[in-house]
């Protein structure tokens, strides 16, 4: 290795260094995650304490939070109070960003579109090793809304011991029912072709699945007047059915801002009283 590369590599070290430890913490964050399974949107909103410390003991509780589609990493930002609830509660709230149309699943008809892996096998990692965030899955919860909730559900109920609780607001819990909509089958392939990897994708048919002995607590939101609410409901039933530990919050509203931006906190609160 000659001098100018040896220079070259503490620079980088050096700006590296800088960077990473120059992070506001106790406050909002835009960062980017280090990623494998992306080719891009590899970025991430995070919001930590005010009283955040990187020697806490135990670390820190945190919760992913899923946009919907059409959305990015700023969605939550602008949906709700991120260092409010942040500091209520004296969690890590993260909200990375799922492509216009990513659906939080993987996918081969696309490279670097592996939402799914992006969660489980890097988001969650880069938290506990970088930010304090408490290695015990029973602290640690997701949530989402519409896509979102298709996205959250589809983690709780694929990686039962990977969350405590996981909640939706108006999720998309059937996918079979849209087979034409929001781009869903350039993640998929079309429906008519590929009926067996859409059911193992949706939510809906994975609840058909029994409850383990210990699983995350689930939640869903749904406004009577949101299209999504007939999934809603047969999703409850069956999850219960199964043996899940499902509660259906009903209210009143459509698929509106308005009402994420009402009962978001209702879902942080379920899933921080269910944290260990």
């Amino acid at each position: 290795m000659n001098q100018n590369t040896s220079f070259l590599r503490v620079i980088c070290i050096q700006l590296f260094v800088s960077v990473f430890f120059s992070a506001s913490y106790g406050d909002v964050q835009h960062l980017k995650a280090p990623s494998m399974a992306l080719a891009d949107s590899n970025r991430v909103i995070l919001a930590t304490p005010t009283t955040f410390s990187l020697a806490k003991k135990d670390g820190y509780p945190f919760i992913v939070m899923l946009h919907g589609w059409s959305g990015d990493e700023t969605q939550w930002r602008d949906d709700a109070e991120l260092q409010t609830l942040a500091d209520l509660h004296n969690i890590i709230l993260v909200l990375p960003d799922g492509g216009y149309d990513g659906w939080w699943i993987d996918t081969d008809l696309t490279p670097g579109r592996n939402y799914d892996s992006h969660i489980q096998q890097e988001i969650k990692i880069w938290i506990v090793e970088n930010f304090n965030g408490s290695k015990n899955p029973l602290q640690h919860g997701i949530l989402g809304l519409s896509m979102g909730g298709f996205g959250a559900f589809n983690q709780a109920l694929r990686y039962p011991d990977a969350y405590a609780a996981a909640a939706s607001l108006s999720g998309v819990m059937d996918i079979t029912r849209h087979t034409d909509s929001w781009h869903i089958n350039s993640v998929l392939g079309t429906y008519s072709d590929n009926s067996k990897r859409w059911e193992s994708s949706s939510p809906y048919y994975l609840a058909l699945t029994k409850a383990p002995n210990i699983g995350p607590a689930l939640l869903l939101i749904c406004g009577r007047d949101d299209f999504t609410f007939a999934e809603n409901q047969d999703i409850a039933k069956r999850l219960e059915n199964t043996g899940h530990d499902i509660t259906f919050k009903i209210e009143e509203g459509a698929h509106t801002h308005t009402f994420w931006q009402t009962h978001v906190s209702f879902a942080i609160n379920f899933i921080v009283a269910h944290f260990k």
